[in-house]
């Protein structure tokens, strides 16, 4: 399959999920206020939830 090939029917579902996931873990580094260790940890670990479904979604938009 080529990339052209691959843009035409690509998964319009998935590509909406990873962005929805992306969107919400974005919203939490942004509005979850930090009031102890805990919430530090919930912050981190969404920045990199973020950061690897960034990632993802750009292998998905070269079709790798």
């Amino acid at each position: 399959m080529n990339v052209s090939e691959f843009e035409r029917t690509k998964p319009n579902k998935t590509y909406s999920k990873i962005t929805t996931a992306i969107t919400k873990y974005e919203k939490i580094i942004m509005e979850l206020p930090l009031m102890d260790d805990e919430d530090a940890v919930k912050v981190e670990m969404a920045a990199d939830f973020a950061t690897e479904l960034q990632e993802i979604k750009k292998s998905f938009l070269q079709g790798e």
